[in-house]
């Protein structure tokens, strides 16, 4: 251990060593005289240099100057000072930028040195736009692995988990290459961690397999007990992993690497290896936990960060015992131990503590709030409820912060997730303290928030000029990454094979960006902030339109949902979630299949009338016989609220329009955006496949369907990929009639003659849309995102630009599908809104059929999403004309007749 510290210590002394005699120039003797007075304090040395750079200046020795700020901003980085030290490591990459003549090996050095300063004060923006400064410096095309590795542990220290695991990759690949096998090693073990902190099956079982394979190189470097130690405390961290693995999966590894600590004798490990084990016993043993946090924390010593991880880890084992003032005083004086202003005094909500560790941070607060909650059960006192109101507040905050300032979706959909948590809580708080307006505030965050900024981008292009030759090429970098992330992964195309050729698109893709920055600067600096639709316009609006709007939020523990109507705007709590979600799964189970018995029958209906009960509570929900637009949550998303069963014994549908929207704010923001459609209908239905099924019924569907508009129709082989990419953006109404599917395990794909459109190419097109009609199966399906969604084919036409969509929610039948569509256009021609055309064509459907055929599956799978409105007039156009030549003709007379007198 004590070799590695003394190589890190000098590295730096060397490099500028190194950049110096490049020079043929060295610091001046007076630098060094006051660098190593030992009677000096570093304010004295500081002092003594800053007169000594202003002396080199007064004297017009610039070469000097550069010289010795180059050593002192490498003394102050070493050091520690690192606020003064970027303010100086600024002025010299400055000046060696300008200066003549040109030495790019110190100009490049000092760009290194700013970058590691930014790191070090938490900007890793900016500390990665230097690096890819120096990326672009044919002179460091030797260095790329060190440089693609700092760009990687930057992203991952701003928890942009995602963009940093293809860094660590490419700096792998380029250690490989090089023969630095000592590098390789230690960034695999980067690596695998950063693929813990993605919290997902897929990315865990990667990190074990990314440690397996350090077997092989084990013999190519000086392999310690330190390493042996680090490989087993990393595969106890992601065998630890619950979704996955059994907890007790990860227990041999780390008490493994606990023999190996103990013989280490290093304070630091044995603290973390100790508090990992805790965590272990958590659903096992809570005195088992409560021993090993305890013997964690004798380790600690005056490290301020073991301090924090095992003081959180302690308020979370006494939470568990129920001990809740234990819980509440260790839990706060973790956060104390990460706070970097305000330390002493309570905040106010307007301001945000600042965190030297935002991802503990935010697990902290989201934990004191937890337990104030629970402590608030036992008492009753509102105080406790405003307490817990405040750290959840201050974690929302927390969590804006770094989704604003991250640019990449992966890392938001990951933050959105990790927020639902909050919000669910937030909610909690105010359905016990009563107050519906602030509990839709954080309903509305936790739905679609991220289409909704997507929206407020593409709004933002118009505003500020961007011409459409740049929004094209935007979008064809985009259809690139999409190709890429389409083609499947066997044996010679693995997972690491497509990160490396999506890295270097990407790249491409940045760099178009960046040559951009110059022309367009206020749109690519622009960081996009969503305007959640205020409250009282929400009831304005339902007061105007005759609407009952319902939010639901739920997770495994909790639910509660929100109506907002004109005359009742209230909270109420979904009880026995547990119950619910075995209700909801044996709804999706007999609702998606024909009724073949009446045994099928009673037992849908059972369950129906339950889920009505526990959805729709008599005693909150309105009977007004008016327009509900249902805003569901997680495996809500999952059903068609048209076949709950009333007490009436009527189908909800039967007296209700029924539509479903991702928020009220993007309904509210997507029915404003402009759409310039040059047709009106677009008919697609290949027919024929590959290797699915004919569709023969596809094209009477489309045929019949076409007759009502001024239409163009692709079918059989003109139904390509293509065709249909390029068509996109020119049609009113887009109606898709062919195979697709989604689960949330596979990309939603939708099929053509030729290849197949997945989600990824969608997201690389335009639409004008009012209407896309998805007659396919599972269109309403895709991956579960908590927090934001259901990744499907619907959502992504809603990306680019469509303001309703009708999709599906399982598999469709071709003849039932056929006949609702047809009626719905025809419905929808006569000028009825979108829901109440949808409606009754459904009610036609069972009003003209019988027995098994009227089962839901084969007329409720399909929904309305989106926009409501309706998008033809309901006077027919010749009685219109009629009309107005007949004002004509009235007024010509009564004019006429004036004249006479």
């Amino acid at each position: 251990m004590s070799k590695i510290k003394l190589s890190k210590k000098y590295i730096g002394i060397f490099l500028v060593l190194c950049c110096i005699v490049s020079f043929a120039q060295k610091p001046s003797v007076a630098y060094y005289k006051i660098r190593n007075t030992e009677n000096y304090t570093d304010t004295n040395k500081i002092c003594a240099v800053e007169e000594l750079l202003k002396k080199h200046l007064t004297d017009k020795d610039s070469l000097q100057y550069g010289i010795d700020l180059t050593a002192f901003s490498f003394w102050l980085y070493k050091n520690k000072h690192f606020d003064i030290g970027t303010l100086k490591s600024e002025k010299a990459v400055k000046f060696f930028r300008t200066f003549i003549p040109k030495n790019e090996k110190l100009y490049t050095y000092n760009l290194g040195l700013l970058a590691d300063f930014y790191s070090r004060i938490e900007d890793y923006a900016s500390s990665n736009d230097i690096h890819f400064k120096i990326l672009r410096i044919k002179e460091n095309k030797n260095k790329l692995g060190e440089i693609y590795k700092k760009i990687a542990i930057n992203y991952n220290l701003e928890a942009n988990f995602h963009v940093a695991t293809t860094y660590f990759l490419k700096a792998i690949e380029e250690f490989r290459k090089e023969q630095k096998y000592r590098k390789l090693f230690d960034t695999t073990l980067l690596l695998s961690d950063n693929y813990q902190n993605i919290l997902d099956d897929e990315n865990i079982i990667k990190g074990i397999e990314s440690l397996k394979k350090l077997d092989t190189i084990k013999n190519k470097i000086d392999y310690s007990l330190l390493d042996e130690y680090l490989i087993h405390q990393r595969l106890g961290n992601l065998y630890n992993y619950e979704n996955l693995f059994n907890p007790c999966a990860s227990l041999p590894y780390y008490k493994k690497a606990l023999s190996i600590a103990k013989e280490l004798n290093n304070n630091r490990i044995l603290c973390l290896i100790n508090n990992n084990i805790g965590y272990v016993y958590r659903n096992i043993d809570n005195d088992s936990t409560l021993f090993y946090f305890k013997k964690a924390f004798t380790y600690t010593h005056n490290d301020k960060n073991l301090n924090a991880t095992v003081l959180s880890s302690l308020g979370l084992a006494y939470l568990d015992r129920k001990e809740y003032d234990k819980a509440y005083k260790s839990l706060n004086l973790s956060l104390d131990k990460l706070k970097t202003n305000f330390k002493k005094t309570k905040l106010t909500d307007k301001q945000t503590i600042k965190l030297s560790d935002q991802n503990l941070g935010i697990e902290l607060l989201k934990n004191i709030a937890i337990t104030q909650i629970k402590r608030y059960e036992d008492e009753s006192s509102k105080e406790l409820l405003e307490d817990a109101l405040f750290y959840l507040k201050q974690a929302d905050q927390q969590i804006d912060l770094i989704k604003l300032e991250s640019t990449h979706q992966e890392s938001k959909l990951f933050w959105r997730g990790l927020a639902s948590d909050i919000y669910i809580n937030l909610v909690k708080i105010c359905y016990l303290l009563n107050d519906p307006e602030l509990a839709y505030y954080y309903l509305e965050k936790n739905k679609a928030l991220l289409l909704l900024e997507d929206l407020t981008k593409e709004r933002s292009k118009t505003f500020f000029n961007v011409p459409d030759s740049i929004i094209k090429r935007e979008r064809s970098f985009k259809r690139k990454i999409a190709r890429i992330q389409n083609k499947p992964l066997s044996q010679k195309y693995n997972d690491e094979t497509r990160s490396l050729q999506l890295f270097d698109i990407k790249e491409q893709y940045k760099s178009f960006l960046d040559s951009l920055q110059n022309k367009f600067p206020k749109y690519y600096k622009y960081k996009v902030k969503t305007n959640i639709l205020p409250y009282k316009k929400v009831i304005k609006e339902a007061s105007k339109t005759n609407s009952t709007f319902i939010h639901y939020i739920l997770n495994d523990e909790s639910g509660y949902g929100l109506i907002i109507s004109k005359n009742k705007q209230a909270l109420f709590e979904i009880h026995n979630i547990p119950l619910i979600q075995k209700y909801i799964s044996k709804f999706n189970v007999l609702a998606s299949k024909p009724f073949t018995s009446k045994i099928d029958q009673t037992a849908f209906q059972k369950v129906s009338k339950e889920l009505h009960n526990k959805l729709l509570p008599e005693n909150i929900f309105y009977d007004n016989r008016g327009k509900i637009i249902i805003l569901p949550d997680e495996n809500l998303l999952s059903i068609p609220f048209e076949i709950l069963i009333q007490k009436n014994e009527k189908y909800l549908v039967e007296d209700y329009l029924i539509s479903y929207a991702y928020s009220i704010s993007f309904l509210e923001q997507n029915t404003d955006l402009k759409r310039t459609h040059q047709k009106e209908f677009l008919g697609f239905a290949p027919i024929n496949y590959k290797n699915l099924n004919t569709l023969t019924k596809s094209s009477t569907e489309i045929n019949t369907a076409a007759k009502k508009f001024d239409s163009d129709i692709l079918l059989k082989e003109e139904a390509s990929q293509q065709n249909l990419l390029n068509s996109l953006a020119d049609y009113k109404i887009i109606h898709l009639s062919t195979h697709a599917n989604a689960n949330d395990s596979i990309t939603p794909w939708i099929a053509t003659s030729t290849k197949n459109i997945t989600l990824n190419d969608i997201y690389s097109t335009k639409n004008n849309a009012e209407l896309v009609t998805l007659s396919a199966c599972n269109t309403s399906l895709g991956k579960l995102q908590k927090g934001e969604g259901v990744m499907s084919l619907a959502r992504g036409f809603f990306n680019t630009g469509a303001n309703s969509v009708v999709s599906t929610l399982w598999k469709a039948d071709d003849q039932s599908t056929q006949e609702i569509i047809t009626d719905f256009y025809t419905y929808l021609k006569e000028g009825k809104s979108k829901p109440e055309a949808l409606r009754r064509a459904k009610l036609d459907y069972l009003k003209n059929h019988s027995l098994s055929e009227v089962s839901p599956y084969y007329w409720s799978s399909l929904v309305l999403i989106g926009n409501p409105e309706p998008m033809y007039s309901s006077i027919n156009s010749w009685f219109l004309l009629v009309g107005i030549l007949t004002s004509f003709l009235f007024i010509f007379i009564l004019h006429k007749k004036n004249s006479k007198k």
